[in-house]
C-alpha cells in the first residue's frame, strides 16, 4: 500500500444535477452490482487519509462513509469550480495541516491507483499551484490538484461569473500529468445510462481479467 500523504485531502464531487441521467445522484448508479461512488471511494481510500464529499442534495445517503460532507458555499449549481471552492474553503477552516486538494468527479469509476502520488509529486517537484490530469492526450479539468493558497483567487473568479476551470487555471502556475492506459480511458466518465453498459464491459474485459491474472 502507498504511504498516505497527510498534507493532501481528496474531494469526491457529486454536486451536479445529473440532468443527462434524469436527475438524482448518478454516483449511486450501479454496474456489476456495485455503485460508482463506492468504486471511487475505495480507490481513493487506499491512497489517501483525508477524504471529503461535495454534494448539494441528499446528504443523508453519504453519512455512512463517516466523512465530512461539504455543500457548495456559493449557491446556484455553478459547476465543478464551486465544488472545488467549497472544498478549499472547508479545508482552510478545518484542516490546518492540509495544503493541497485533489478533486475527483463522482462519475469516474476507473481512476488510477497512483492518482494521488502522481499529481502531488508533479506539483511539488515542478513547483506548480495546479496540476490537471490528462489521459491519452485528453485534458480532464475536473481532475487535478489545487494549492490551498488559490482559495481567494477562485472565489473572486466565481463571483465574477467565470465557470470554466481551465480558463481560471491558466492564470496560475499550471502543469499537466499524463495517465496512460492502453485499453480504456482511466477517466472514463458516466453521463448517460448507456455509459453504464460500457463501464460494465470495461470492467469485465480489462480490470477484472487483469486482477485475475495477478
Amino acid at each position: 500500500m502507498q504511504k498516505k500523504i497527510e498534507e493532501v485531502c481528496a474531494v469526491i464531487m457529486t454536486g451536479g444535477k445529473s440532468s443527462r441521467m434524469g436527475g438524482g445522484i448518478k454516483s449511486f448508479k450501479k454496474f456489476n452490482n456495485k455503485m460508482i461512488f463506492d468504486r471511487i471511494y475505495t480507490i481513493l481510500n487506499n491512497q489517501i487519509k483525508n477524504i471529503i464529499i461535495n454534494t448539494n442534495t441528499k446528504e443523508k445517503y453519504f453519512k455512512k462513509y463517516n466523512r465530512a460532507i461539504i455543500n457548495d458555499k456559493i449557491r446556484g449549481h455553478l459547476g465543478p469550480l464551486a465544488g472545488i471552492h467549497a472544498s478549499l474553503n472547508w479545508i482552510n477552516t478545518n484542516m490546518s495541516k492540509v495544503n493541497w486538494l485533489i478533486s475527483v468527479p463522482g462519475d469516474t469509476p476507473f481512476i488510477p491507483n497512483n492518482l494521488v502520488d502522481k499529481l502531488y509529486l508533479k506539483a511539488k517537484l515542478n513547483k506548480k499551484q495546479i496540476v490537471i490530469a490528462k489521459s491519452n492526450n485528453n485534458i480532464h479539468p475536473v481532475i487535478g490538484i489545487w494549492n490551498i493558497k488559490l482559495l481567494e483567487s477562485l472565489e473572486s473568479n466565481l463571483l465574477s461569473g467565470e465557470r470554466k476551470i481551465i480558463v481560471w487555471a491558466k492564470n496560475h502556475e499550471l502543469d499537466f500529468e499524463e495517465f496512460f492506459e492502453e485499453n480504456y480511458d482511466p477517466f472514463f466518465n458516466i453521463n448517460y445510462e448507456k455509459d453504464l453498459i460500457r463501464a460494465k464491459e470495461i470492467e469485465e474485459k480489462f480490470i477484472t481479467k487483469l486482477k485475475t491474472k495477478i
